[in-house]
């Protein structure tokens, strides 16, 4: 550019759609596009002062925490955000990836019934599969039995699809030979 010196560039009143605003919170005046003015009710100089508008908008809200609750108020959560009327619940029944053979099938956990409950984990929830062998046997299963799918499919767990071994080491045998026998079949 002819006639320019190398490094400075226009002023912006020379420049197109540069206006200028007072900043709505510290009163100084400064240049906007006016592009970026577009939708904005009271315009900034900066982001400092963007912050501090913004925080005054939230003075109204301050104190809506859990604190201000009243004893009514907390049991109206707990009654609707549990069991079967939370939003997110899925039947009672959770589904929980295994690594080895069954790796691609999900074991379904689901709740676990108080007589059975020796049975269950920490939280509460027992795997399906043993849970029914259980029930149809009418006691708890100790640890070292095991349930076995004979379709092989841990996703099927029908009754008649179980059977119940003595250990993992008879399950397995049985797997490998066809004997011992299980101890149970559905």
């Amino acid at each position: 550019m002819p006639g320019r010196t190398p490094g400075f560039a226009k002023p912006p009143e020379e420049l197109d759609g540069m206006v200028q605003i007072e900043c709505a919170v510290c009163g100084k005046v400064v240049w906007k596009h006016r592009a970026w003015l577009k939708g904005v009710a009271s315009p900034t100089c900066s982001q400092q002062c963007n912050g501090t508008r913004r925080a005054l908008a939230l003075i109204p809200h301050y104190g809506k925490g859990r604190s201000c609750w009243t004893a009514e108020s907390e049991q109206r959560l707990k009654e609707r955000m549990t069991g079967s009327t939370n939003p997110a619940w899925k039947g009672g029944a959770t589904y929980r990836h295994q690594k080895g053979n069954y790796g691609k099938q999900a074991l379904k956990y689901v709740r676990c019934p108080m007589e059975f409950l020796p049975m269950a984990r920490k939280d509460g929830y027992v795997t399906e599969h043993r849970l029914l062998v259980a029930m149809a046997l009418g006691r708890c299963l100790n640890r070292q039995e095991t349930v076995h799918h004979l379709n092989h499919n841990a996703e099927d767990n029908s009754i008649e699809n179980l059977a119940l071994f003595g250990s993992n080491r008879d399950h397995k045998l049985y797997e490998r030979y066809g004997e011992p026998e299980p101890l149970w079949r559905g």
